[in-house]
């Protein structure tokens, strides 16, 4: 009798934590309101990189700093453009030192909520170097596989973009806190 009480309580258990991970996959733990999404923002954001690309030239100086919105707006846009119906409702949240992706993920009637941590440091040569911290979907981690071609990706992206905006630039700091994230460096 009692081993059959065990085997119930256990069962039980094994339900609830099904049910519980079950609803968990599709659950947000973003670290604040969502930022919002306009064109507005990556218009702002626009004007900061000219602005930052007029002053690198007159000055041989340059300091940027870059919003939640402005990025969550980005890539939001970039999404829809790329026509890419994988990722939704993307998020950045620029918060303690990292960039914090977060985005539905829908893929045949399963969805999730994804999410990439990443670090953004300045190697000896003055270039942005990424690194992805961590990656999950929903409560499941994502390989390391994937993650190693996330952070090569994207690392390849940002130094692209920042090479685009701001060429012959060594890049002193990035610094990543309380919503922004402030980009500082010289001409070569």
């Amino acid at each position: 009798m009692l081993m059959k009480t065990q085997i119930r309580f256990a069962s039980i258990l094994l339900l609830l934590a099904a049910v519980t991970l079950a609803c968990n996959l599709g659950s947000r733990q973003t670290p604040a309101p969502p930022p919002p999404v306009s064109t507005e923002a990556v218009q702002n954001l626009e004007a900061t990189l000219e602005n930052a690309a007029d002053k690198i030239r007159e000055t041989g100086e340059v300091q940027l700093e870059i919003d939640e919105a402005q990025l969550t707006s980005l890539v939001a846009f970039k999404l829809q453009e790329s026509g890419d119906d994988l990722i939704s409702d993307p998020q950045v949240y620029l918060r303690d030192g990292q960039i914090q992706v977060f985005g539905t993920v829908e893929r045949q009637n399963v969805s999730g909520t994804a999410r990439v941590a990443l670090t953004v440091d300045v190697d000896e040569e003055g270039h942005p170097d990424l690194n992805v911290v961590s990656a999950s979907l929903g409560p499941f981690p994502i390989p390391q596989q994937v993650v190693d071609n996330i952070e090569t990706e994207l690392d390849e992206a940002f130094t692209e973009q920042l090479d685009s905006l701001a060429p012959n630039t060594r890049f002193e700091s990035i610094v990543i806190a309380d919503g922004k994230m402030t980009i500082t460096g010289h001409a070569r």
